[in-house]
């Protein structure tokens, strides 16, 4: 986790550089390296639970954005859909509730990494930077509360995507 931590920590500095640094390199930067953040977190948690070490690497290469954002997208729509229910406050519920700010982070985090790096027509701003620094933060914060929840692990699982798109992939 220490990488991940380390590009959270550089997204932040770039977007603290004194204001006559700012410019919109700089802040795209930020935005981007703040996803890369959250990616590599997510990662990391996966490839933690593999028993070889040496190996990780190898099985951290397996996860793709693609699969990654997807997993996310319908995460974020199962866990809006499960608290449009009357369920009772409780862990189960606390665990959904972390999940969420999870996989909505990630999926926003992509959609402004992707407009940051190819939108050129449109400018990134200081205070959007700093939100999506603030968000990446905050999933960083919740991910440490619910790391070891099923849920949490199965969300991590889904992110390397299923067979059919690596067949897809192996056979174009």
């Amino acid at each position: 986790m220490a990488f991940a931590d380390d590009l959270l920590a550089l997204a932040q500095d770039i977007a603290n550089l004194p204001t006559e640094a700012r410019r919109q390199a700089n802040l795209r930067r930020a935005v981007s390296t703040a996803y890369y953040a959250l990616f590599h977190l997510l990662i990391s948690e996966a490839t933690l639970n593999w028993a070889r070490p040496e190996l990780r690497p190898t099985l951290g290469r397996l996860f793709d954005h693609g699969p990654m954002y997807s997993t996310s997208v319908t995460r974020e729509a199962e866990l809006n859909a499960y608290f449009k229910g009357n369920f009772p406050e409780g862990p189960e519920r606390t665990v959904a509730q972390h999940l969420l700010t999870v996989s909505k982070a990630f999926v926003q985090a992509q959609q402004r990494r992707v407009d940051a790096d190819y939108n050129m027509g449109r400018e990134v701003t200081e205070t959007e930077t700093l939100t999506q620094i603030e968000s990446v933060t905050e999933a960083f914060k919740t991910w440490n509360i619910i790391r070891d929840e099923g849920s949490a692990q199965a969300y991590l699982l889904s992110m390397l995507g299923n067979k059919d798109r690596r067949e897809k992939k192996a056979n174009p």
